[in-house]
């Protein structure tokens, strides 16, 4: 087979005589869980998206052995090999595994691009973004946490979220772990890309020369230069659903469905009960005996909600779609448990 052809695959090495043993190196390595071959009538969580978030979710979820979790994904279950080259990702853009999402056309930006329009690249399969992004592991500035918490967001200061950071993080570097701020054994693996620039060691020296310290992004000072680490296991990349979904894969009480297309959300009255979503040319209503969990990423989520008629009720009624609330509200919710819920009857 002339692996040129395949859509899947970034043509600039689709030829190379080297593919078939890279594509043997690849398969031999997990980046995509079993897919449910049943769908049950009922489960107590419905989780409607299964990339960076959706995945999260899932797993920690189906940890109760007495809780059943249907997760559901619009996308394929399992990307391509070659997807987990760290150094491929840009150019699965535009590709099966992207959502080809564009911006509208632009004002005073994009003057050079089709239509003044700006590609959006957004992961369409289990992972999400994480099968397209540059898996930069950056937790980000203390002092933004700490603002949203100073803004009210109580729980979400550096302090409470620092240990989090932690828990999920299995750093391979060792001299990174002997500062106090990373730790090994979670499921996202960090480390260094295998590989390093020529102009990498200039530039350091330069910032050194200028008094800047060379740093770990991910420890107490932020500003300086540092050397970076991705989200990559083996020198592969380490998505959400390699990190998250292949470890619970066999719980009997998760049910993994790639392909599944989400097409509203099932009421009874004003309370989520259930989804409906196409899956292999057959519609299905499934209902959620405790929680429908909306994880569908930006735009996703926010289409699905509007076509099961939360949104702007004169938006809605432009495209003949039943609003659900009678009433224009805003509300923001957070939650804070000591411990996840232990099995409770239902």
């Amino acid at each position: 087979m002339d692996i040129a052809v395949e859509r899947s695959y970034p043509t600039p090495i689709a030829n190379s005589p080297l593919l078939p043993l890279l594509l043997i190196s690849l398969a031999t390595q997990r980046n995509a869980p079993k897919e449910a071959t049943h769908i049950r009538d009922e489960y107590d969580y419905i989780v409607v998206g299964g990339g960076s978030a959706g995945s999260v979710v899932a797993n920690r979820l189906s940890e109760e052995p007495c809780v059943t979790v249907l997760l559901l994904e619009a996308g394929a279950t399992k990307p391509p090999l070659l997807n987990d080259i760290p150094s491929l990702g840009r150019y699965f853009w535009n590709t099966d595994i992207d959502w080809q999402f564009k911006t509208v056309p632009q004002k005073h930006a994009a003057f050079f691009l089709t239509d003044k329009q700006v590609i959006w690249p957004s992961g369409k399969g289990l992972g999400g973004s994480s099968l397209l992004n540059a898996m930069l592991y950056v937790r980000g500035n203390h002092e933004d946490y700490d603002n949203w918490e100073a803004q009210g967001a109580k729980g979400w200061g550096y302090k409470d979220v620092f240990p989090y950071f932690l828990k999920l993080e299995d750093n391979r570097n060792l001299d990174y772990l002997a500062n106090g701020y990373h730790a090994a054994g979670g499921p996202i693996t960090a480390e260094k890309p295998g590989y390093e620039g020529e102009i990498k060691n200039p530039i350091r020296e330069a910032a050194q020369q200028m008094g800047y310290e060379i740093l770990d992004s991910n420890a107490a000072r932020q500003t300086g230069f540092y050397d970076l680490q991705g989200s990559i296991r083996n020198g592969q990349r380490c998505s959400t659903a390699k990190a998250y979904l292949v470890p619970a894969e066999n719980r009997t009480n998760l049910d993994i469905v790639g392909g599944a297309w989400a097409r509203k959300v099932l009421f009874d009255g004003t309370k989520a009960v259930g989804v409906q979503f196409d899956y292999q040319n057959s519609t299905y209503e499934i209902k959620a005996h405790r929680e429908v969990i909306m994880s569908a990423g930006t735009t996703n989520s926010a289409q699905l909600l509007m076509l099961s008629g939360i949104g702007p009720k004169d938006h809605l009624e432009q495209f003949d779609v039943k609003s659900q609330l009678l009433q224009t509200f805003q509300l923001v919710t957070i939650f804070k448990t000591t411990a996840v819920s232990r099995c409770l009857s239902h």
